[in-house]
């Protein structure tokens, strides 16, 4: 006997735009820190400033991804407890 398919859930939007900022900032200061982009942007033209920028970017990127996977590990582990026979929740 199957369970019936549960309902999707949607990721927290906050955890979304942390991500996606994450990733601006990692591609900035990569393309900061392998070409040229002085030019559009002054602030670049320091190369330890594209490196704090890809670094800052990397670190937003792993706090998101580990908040996401830790928020679907408890999501899937409330459905499991809920599905045993015999919780009530």
């Amino acid at each position: 006997m199957r369970n019936p398919p549960s309902p999707r859930l949607r990721l927290p939007t906050r955890l979304l735009v942390i991500d996606a900022i994450g990733m601006v900032l990692a591609g900035l200061g990569l393309a900061g820190l392998f070409t040229e982009l002085s030019g559009p942007l002054a602030f670049m033209g320091d190369k330890h400033v594209a490196g704090i920028t890809a670094g800052v970017g990397f670190a937003l990127v792993t706090f998101a991804l580990g908040n996401i996977f830790r928020w679907h590990n408890r999501m899937r582990a409330q459905q499991r407890a809920q599905n045993q026979p015999g919780s009530e929740m």
